[in-house]
């Protein structure tokens, strides 16, 4: 999400991994983006610029991703928009959901293409954590980023 000031921020969604759901040999959290989009809607959420852009924009707009935990092969997979994709994103998504760099695998993915590009992607080094609106798997979210 990018604020009106041009700083970026990660919007996120997850929970505890002890509310995973199965999926394959993998696990991951159960509401996809268009469930987590239509519930900050519904939910009318505090933060003014996290209400306007749920309301201008549809969740597809903006680069989006998703954190799976592969139990086949004890890692986890980190599937982004290629936007997405810089050393700086990728280390503050692992920062934000304590993923484990040695055991976490990144990818781009085509279903997480988007029409948007936020303005840092374009104006700014990749020093600057950007926006990655996801519904990642389940792990203890940390303060940051």
């Amino acid at each position: 999400m990018q604020t009106s000031n041009g700083e970026a921020r990660l919007l996120t969604a997850g929970c505890p991994l002890d509310q995973v759901e199965p999926y394959g040999d993998c696990l991951t959290y159960g509401p996809g983006h268009y469930e987590r989009w239509a519930k900050w809607r519904r939910d009318r959420p505090v933060d003014p610029l996290l209400c306007a852009l749920v309301w201008s924009y549809e969740y597809e707009d903006w680069p989006r991703g998703r954190i799976v935990f592969d139990r086949a092969r004890d890692r986890f997979v980190l599937y982004a928009d290629r936007k997405l994709l810089t050393p700086a994103i990728i280390a503050c998504i692992e920062t934000q959901f304590h993923l484990p760099e040695k055991r976490t695998e990144v990818t781009s993915d085509f279903h997480y293409q988007s029409k948007e590009t936020p303005k840092l992607l374009c104006n700014q080094p990749a020093e600057l954590p950007l926006s990655f609106v996801a519904t990642p798997i389940a792990v203890p979210r940390k303060p940051g980023c």
